[in-house]
């Protein structure tokens, strides 16, 4: 059985440090195998979650300018203090 999504995405950011949000997109996406534009919603939606509940925080944010996605605000993440104990006090 897999690690729920937002288990999923603590630990990437462990992992890598900090990365935006279009890499840990993907990652998800090559973790449970889906490619939906529902589902990618539904994993920007556990980042913004993640954000407000502190776990995670922004560290830099950009306009993104490619063809077809002008003007569509991208974020750079990092877990928090608080996000890296609240996944030792939950076994992530």
């Amino acid at each position: 059985m897999k690690l729920h999504q937002k288990g999923f995405l603590l630990r990437e950011l462990a992992r890598l440090g900090k990365a935006w949000d279009d890499e840990l997109l993907r990652n998800a996406c090559d973790e449970y195998g889906r490619t939906s534009r529902m589902h990618a919603a539904s994993v920007r939606i556990a980042l913004d979650e993640l954000a407000a509940g502190g776990l995670i925080c922004a560290v830099d944010e950009v306009l993104d300018d490619a063809p077809g996605r002008t003007g569509r605000l991208r974020f750079n993440y990092r877990l928090t203090d608080f996000g890296r104990q609240r996944m030792l006090d939950t076994g992530l």
